[in-house]
């Protein structure tokens, strides 16, 4: 009975705090609002001055960022969003061996564990096994890796012919 009393209590409460906003708001205050928020959210010029440093996308970052192949801005200083950030790819052909290891840099397992037997590694929400394959993205192209074995420090990947060991974490 108590509980009954105190929840409709809180429930007159509720209404009597509502009874004093208007249901509809005026046609001129929303006008006003709207074309405060277009205003708020319209583009602005993406240019950065020559000079200043970007503090989210430093020169290191580029650096790392191209040798794994991550979108890396042009522009050390540039923001990732403006024009001619692609992707920055190396100069001149690459090797089989110098694309599974840097494939395999890129690679970067969340957990490892032993599942019925098998040892296993999550990538994400995905797991793996020795003799699975994964669909990867690099530099802008799709290359297919086997999981060619999975032993407790390290895993080893498989692009055609080549193979690469690294470990886990």
């Amino acid at each position: 009975m108590n509980a009954r009393f105190l929840a409709l209590l809180s429930l007159a409460a509720v209404a009597a705090s509502a009874a004093d906003v208007p249901p509809v708001i005026a046609p001129n205050k929303r006008a006003e609002s709207l074309e405060h928020a277009k205003a708020v959210l319209a583009p602005k010029d993406a240019a950065a001055p020559q000079g200043l440093k970007d503090p989210f996308h430093s020169e290191a970052f580029a650096g790392a960022a191209s040798t794994s192949g991550v979108a890396a801005p042009a522009n050390p200083g540039a923001s990732s969003g403006a024009p001619g950030g692609a992707v920055t790819r190396p100069a001149g052909p690459r090797s089989a061996r110098d694309l599974i290891a840097a494939i395999a840099e890129g690679l970067k397992p969340s957990g490892f564990l032993v599942f019925r037997g098998d040892p296993t590694l999550n990538f994400g929400q995905k797991r793996v096994k020795a003799g699975d394959s994964l669909t990867i993205t690099f530099e802008g192209t799709e290359y297919t890796v086997v999981i060619t074995a999975i032993k407790a420090p390290n895993f080893t990947i498989r692009l055609g012919n080549e193979e690469f060991t690294r470990p886990i974490k």
